[in-house]
């Protein structure tokens, strides 16, 4: 099913999860908006989405997302190039962090929480107005409205050997789920998706041991890649307005736990 007539917002779109994200949605007729960090990798994401669709289906708004003005170039940009508002958002944006209370890296603290959880915070309550907003005027009811939310399988199962990131992905988990009791009866779908272990740049960005990574990865794999949640949230996105997929957890299958 086509969707020629929806506009998304991907933060975090230059790798991983985004990025992969950006490519499925983009073949289903989505124009987009790619948000990240890395300028040099979005710009190529873009070209090789309007080679694929033959027209000018995304455009690259880069940025620190935690910048509340990034955010807002992102939602002006769906205005200004297609001339409807955004009623889809993934956020893929975040960081991680090794290490226990303990043993983490408290320098990084503030960081992390500012990104992972303050950050999200000022992008899901911008987000929210604009399509509350939207659902107001009565425009186009019958199109969903979607915000999805990239979680963690840390943020709802305990881990001692990472407890820091794991804080910061409870504290999405909490936020997301109140976000989808505001937002659902106003006809806003949110859904929260928490992977468990995805092999991305993710790990090598945080500092995490790539030995253990590796070592890990033979012992519960083959463990996920992003393609493998993109399709989850390409899914999602394309069921009916009233149905609605809101806490979905995806594993390797040999991941007992987190």
């Amino acid at each position: 099913m086509k969707n020629t007539n929806r506009v998304g917002i991907i933060t975090g779109a230059s790798s991983g999860i985004g990025r992969n994200t950006a490519l499925r949605i983009a073949s289903d007729g989505f124009r987009i908006v790619l948000n990240g960090r890395n300028e040099k990798e979005l710009d190529l994401l873009k070209q090789e989405i309007n080679t694929k669709t033959g027209t000018e289906t995304a455009i690259v708004i880069a940025g620190d997302v935690t910048d509340k003005e990034t955010l807002e170039k992102c939602i002006k940009a769906c205005y200004e190039n297609w001339n409807v508002s955004p009623t889809l958002f993934v956020a893929c944006a975040g960081r991680g962090l090794p290490g226990t209370l303990i043993t983490s890296d408290e320098m990084q603290w503030e960081n992390l929480w500012h990104i992972n959880v303050l950050g999200l915070q000022h992008q899901l309550k911008a987000i929210s107005q604009v399509m509350i907003a939207e659902r107001e005027k009565g425009s186009d009811t019958e199109t969903p409205s979607d915000i999805v939310v990239i979680g963690s399988t840390i943020g709802r199962n305990v881990s001692p050997f990472n407890s820091v990131y794991g804080a910061t992905k409870f504290a999405t988990h909490g936020l997301t789920e109140a976000l989808r009791r505001e937002l659902g009866p106003k006809g806003i779908r949110v859904t929260l998706i928490e992977p468990g272990l995805v092999s991305t740049n993710f790990q090598e960005s945080a500092g995490y041991d790539m030995d253990w990574f590796e070592n890990y990865c033979n012992e519960i794999g083959p463990v996920l890649v992003g393609d493998d949640v993109a399709k989850v949230v390409q899914f999602l996105v394309q069921m009916p307005g009233n149905v609605h997929l809101d806490n979905i957890s995806i594993r390797p299958t040999r991941q007992s736990y987190p």
